[in-house]
Parts: C-alpha cells; structure tokens; sequence
C-alpha cells in the first residue's frame, strides 16, 4: 500500500480566511495571522468583509476551471499562470496551454472592465486610475484627466492585478518594455471584450508620442554639424 503524500495549504484559505471551495477544496486550510485578524471585527464588519471575500473575480473564476492546481490570489496573476503550466507540464506550444492562455486574455480584460469602466467619456473611470496610479491633486476635468493617466507609463497587467497597492510607474517607454519583457507581463494588444478605456489606454502605451528630433547651428552661426536634442 503506497504512503499518502502530505498536502498542500490552500492559498487562498490562508490569504483571506475563505475558501471558494468550503469543504469540497482538495487542499489543506491552515489558520494564518491573517485569517486571525479577518476575524477579530465586529460582525458587521466581518459580514462585509465575508460579502467581498464571496464574490469571485474573473481571475478567480479562471483559475476556478483547474481545480487540481492550488491558485494563490495574493500572486501576481502571471506569475500563477506560468506556476499553473509547470504544474500541468505545458509546454509553450501545447494546445491547452494556448487554450488556457487565450481564457486568461478574457479573463484579465473582463477584471479591467469592472475595476476602471469602459466609458471613455467617464470622468469617474479616468479619476479612478488616477487613484490607483498615485496622481494627486486629481484633475477635475475630464481631458485633463484623461491626458494625465495616458501619459504614464504602466503595465496594464499591474493595474488589472493591483490588490490596493502602488502600482509601478516607470520613468519612460523602455522602462516599461524592458519590466515587461522580464516579467511575462504581457496584454493582450486587441480583446473582443475591450471596452474604450482599456482601448484607449492600450493605444497611448502602445503608440506612444514620436521623439521630436531638432537640428541647432553651433553658438556664432558657424555651418557647423548640428547637435541633435531628443524631447519627449
């Protein structure tokens, strides 16, 4: 008779003190801190706590279709997909891999949706990423809004993955290449579901403003080579 292998904790038990599984999970659920604390509030408190921790995002749901693989929320989400293919022993051409991929792509569009609306002319939508972003004082107009966010360099996949902290924002467009390169982190360019703001947002990182490229005559007039001054 073969021994039993010891199981795992459930991640999600032991970041937020809830299982969407209940007693069907396959996985081990260890009291952490955290779970200590979620359950020291009052019971109002905790009933909206327990409301918020009961509805599951679509990142939860996605991962919710591969009950044998134990997703951790509190992960980056890339990071937990390329765990999720070395559990399942994926390779980067496999079908499900792909498959499982493109669900993701929908999955993280929807989650982008919900977070930040899809109504370009939504000043709501635009202050919101604001918030996230850490632009202060928050313009009140929405042009003026909306040019601010899209002048940030950001990794939509942070934005969509952001759990309450700072999200990242980098000092130029290479700056942002080169994190996502290293990362995985990677949107998806065009998503049936897409709605504006997410379209809009997408064109701003992807096509970003020209270098503007000017020639100067040396000091004294002289036909001099040109210096070249790079402005963003």
């Amino acid at each position: 008779m073969s021994s039993t292998a010891p199981q795992r904790p459930c991640f999600q038990f032991a970041a937020s003190g809830n299982c969407r599984f209940g007693v069907r999970c396959k996985f081990v659920h260890i009291p952490t801190n955290n779970t200590f604390h979620i359950q020291q509030g009052g019971p109002s408190q905790n009933r909206q706590r327990h409301q918020r921790r009961s509805s599951p995002t679509h990142l939860d749901e996605f991962f919710g279709q591969y009950p044998d693989f134990c997703y951790n929320p509190s992960a980056p989400v890339m990071s937990e997909f390329y765990r999720m293919c070395d559990f399942f022993s994926w390779e980067r051409d496999d079908d499900d891999r792909e498959e499982a991929h493109g669900a993701l792509k929908d999955a993280m569009t929807h989650q982008f949706n919900r977070k930040y609306g899809t109504d370009v002319d939504n000043l709501a939508s635009w202050q919101a990423l604001c918030i996230v972003l850490k632009i202060f004082p928050i313009p009140v107009a929405l042009d003026a809004c909306r040019d601010r966010v899209k002048q940030t360099h950001v990794n939509i996949v942070d934005l969509v993955d952001t759990r309450g902290q700072q999200v990242r924002v980098f000092n130029s467009v290479q700056e942002l290449s080169t994190y996502t390169k290293e990362t995985g982190k990677y949107f998806p360019k065009e998503n049936a579901y897409a709605g504006g703001v997410l379209r809009l947002l997408l064109h701003a990182i992807l096509n970003p403003p020209a270098v503007v490229v000017s020639r100067t005559r040396p000091a004294g007039g002289g036909r001099g080579r040109g210096r070249r001054n790079a402005r963003g």
